[in-house]
């Protein structure tokens, strides 16, 4: 994908925050691509009306578009299902970018906190000048030790089990930072809490790139995993749901070719862990 814009604060986004572009492109311009797996994400069309961003893809785009709508609608079922059992427990998304998954799983009582970098945030406000009360932003860095104790979560007693998304963003990162958010997340959630994080195989470590805008920069993956159950064994209190694969997205032929590349690499080329938080 190349991109053009006309907003100052989308250009000054340098190395892993331009990515955000991917998926709000993706999310944007579903049903024009992809129809089936159409989102239908209002604020991502406007957003890109807003600053002036023009999307310019190619053909070789097409399996990270798929990537990006087959876990937005994995993400919208899984949360829509948490909030039924857990209808005032709040959710929180780690990198958020310029997801709005709050659109979507809303229900009236629960609440929902999107986490970034501080120039991230400050893009998403200017985006969003009519925030619920039950939807915040608030800037962080995932990298640095303690950052879930100063997350605004709403207080209950007992505390609320809490949704995490993360999406997008550990692959970008390295192993030792990836493995010390999961074990802050497993560490102070509440018990119940869930978690949703996407996955790719190693085998694509070094593969990634940031979107050009203006010069051409390189953002590589860093981290991958075999499968979900790696992600769960980092933290004792973590226990693996269920691991689900891309290649649903891509048509009844997909899995079946899976069964046969999974011994090779040990899971999904790209996929979803749903992890639960359990008390230990």
């Amino acid at each position: 994908m190349k991109f053009t814009s006309q907003s100052p604060g989308i250009e000054e986004l340098q190395g892993v925050p331009r990515t955000l572009l991917i998926p709000l492109a993706a999310r944007a311009k579903a049903a024009t691509v992809f129809p089936s797996l159409d989102p239908q994400d209002l604020f991502a069309q406007a957003a890109l009306q807003a600053t002036g961003t023009e999307v310019h893809t190619s053909p070789i785009d097409t399996p990270t578009v798929i990537n990006v709508l087959w876990r937005t609608k994995l993400i919208k079922q899984l949360g829509q299902a948490f909030f039924e059992r857990h209808p005032q427990s709040p959710g929180v998304d780690l990198g958020a970018g310029l997801a709005h998954h709050f659109q979507w799983l809303s229900n009236g009582h629960n609440s929902w906190l999107d986490v970034d970098l501080p120039e991230v945030i400050a893009l998403r406000q200017s985006l969003m000048h009519h925030t619920q009360q039950r939807c915040q932003h608030q800037s962080a860095d995932l990298t640095h030790c303690g950052w879930w104790q100063g997350l605004d979560l709403p207080d209950s007693h007992p505390p609320r089990p809490t949704l995490v998304v993360c999406e997008g963003v550990l692959m970008y990162l390295q192993p030792s930072q990836v493995r010390q958010i999961i074990r802050e997340i497993a560490q102070n959630a509440p018990v119940d809490s869930e978690l949703l994080v996407d996955f790719m195989s190693p085998l694509g470590i070094g593969r990634a790139w940031v979107p050009n805008i203006g010069e051409t920069a390189t953002a590589p993956f860093n981290w991958g995993a075999h499968n979900g159950l790696e992600i769960a064994r980092i933290h004792p209190r973590l226990e693996l749901l269920a691991q689900y694969s891309v290649s649903e997205a891509y048509g009844w032929a997909a899995p079946w070719a899976e069964m046969f590349w999974s011994p090779f690499t040990g899971g999904p080329l790209y996929g979803l862990a749903h992890l639960r938080v359990s008390d230990i």
